[in-house]
Parts: C-alpha cells; structure tokens; sequence
C-alpha cells in the first residue's frame, strides 16, 4: 500500500441518529465496545495506512478526549462551523494534508481493509467505491459509462442509476493539486452546504476523468439512520 494516509470527516451532528447520539458523536458509536471511528481505523490500519486526519466539530470535547487515547496515529483538527456547513467545509480544514495521495471518507463508515488495496490498484487520479448489487435502493448514486463514472448523487433518474457509491474515495497524487485548487475556490465562492463530493460534479460536467472499483460483494456500510446501527452490529459479535 503506498498510500499512507487518510482523511476522515466526522464533525457532523447526524440529526437522523439523535436516539442513539445525543450525547456522543456518531462516529464513536460502539460496536460490541469499540467504537466505529476504531473498527474503521484498525481496517485502515490492517492496510497499510499509517496516519490518520481527523475533522471534528460537534461535541468536539469527547473526539479530543478519544483522540488523546486511540492507539492510531491521529491529527486532529476543529471545524467550528459543522453546525452551519457541509462536509465541504470540514475537508476544507483539511486543505493542508492534500499534498500527497489520500483516502477520504466519513466517520460514520467501516470498509473491510481489502477495498482500499482494490482502489489502489487503479492507477488513475480519482477512484470512487461504488457497489453495483445495491443500485435498486442506491442513496448517493453514480451512472457510469465503460470505467468512468459520468454523474453523482441523490436526484440521478432510476434507470440511469449503475450503483450506489459507497463513501470512499482515493485521491492520487497527480491530481490532487486540482483537487485542492478547486475545494480552495468553491469556498471562497461560499459554497459551504455542499458534499465534499460535490465538488465532482464540476469537474465531471468538464469531462474530467473521474474514475471507480466496483466492491460488489465485499463489507461495507455507513450509519444513517438507528435501524443501520441495529442491523450492523451483528457484523462485530
């Protein structure tokens, strides 16, 4: 694995899971007593990656106070704004350590740790985990053409619908100064409510190559909603 490190944004609320994380952030939700933020790291860990950047926001007491503890090599940065922006901003606070290649994901998902040797094995600038069995109920969808995804997100039309993608992607070194140049200028041009991925769906609609691995039958799972929380525990027992 010769990507080392990975970028997790976890500064989020997570309105959806109040039942559950009213007073802990979603991310340090235990499974079988550890905490997703864990399992999700030790996965990383098991693959190679060696250094962890670490956004957060809500309850930001109780992520320093697991960061000081976690056995992983953290690097923890504050997002004050995750009450009034999207996930665009807390990769923002990130902008420093897009200088080399890098995983990006959210704290709120688990990847068993053969996905990131997939996605790195495609040598192209920016590779997508997507998931073509889970397209009849895909959340955030991609349609495809050949190798290359050609549109992203919640509202693309069912039939032109090839997968759900699955919250990870990998940002390879030769293009990730466009990257940053673009994430630079859409907050300037305050876009703050947007999905870090969002910022994909410029650089598709400029027939910029964006790329993915289809993870069809391998772990994965992020937690939305309680009942995701109900139903991944089991994976951890």
């Amino acid at each position: 694995m010769t990507t080392k490190r990975a970028i997790i944004l976890a500064a989020g609320k997570g309105t959806r899971m109040t039942s559950y994380a009213s007073a802990s952030p979603k991310a340090l939700l235990e499974f079988n007593g550890e905490a997703l933020l864990t399992r999700q790291m030790q996965s990383f860990t098991e693959a190679g990656i060696t250094e962890f950047i670490l956004v957060a926001g809500y309850l930001y007491d109780r992520m320093r106070d697991y960061a000081a503890t976690s056995r992983h090599n953290i690097r923890l940065l504050y997002n004050p704004f995750f009450s009034v922006c999207n996930s665009i901003g807390s990769l923002w606070f990130a902008r420093d350590y897009l200088d080399e290649s890098v995983f990006i994901t959210n704290g709120d998902t688990f990847f068993e740790k053969s996905i990131f040797a997939q996605l790195e094995s495609n040598p192209n600038s920016y590779i997508f985990g997507i998931d073509k069995s889970k397209k009849l109920d895909a959340d955030y969808c991609v349609s495809c053409v050949g190798d290359e995804i050609v549109d992203m997100g919640k509202d693309i039309p069912k039939d032109e619908v090839a997968a759900e993608y699955i919250g990870i992607a990998l940002m390879r070194k030769q293009g990730i100064e466009r990257f940053r140049e673009l994430l630079e200028n859409y907050i300037l041009f305050e876009n703050y409510n947007l999905w870090w991925e969002d910022l994909f769906t410029g650089m598709i609609a400029k027939r910029e190559r964006i790329s993915f691995e289809d993870v069809t039958g391998k772990t994965w799972f992020e937690i939305d909603e309680p009942r995701d929380y109900r139903k991944y525990q089991r994976l951890f027992k």
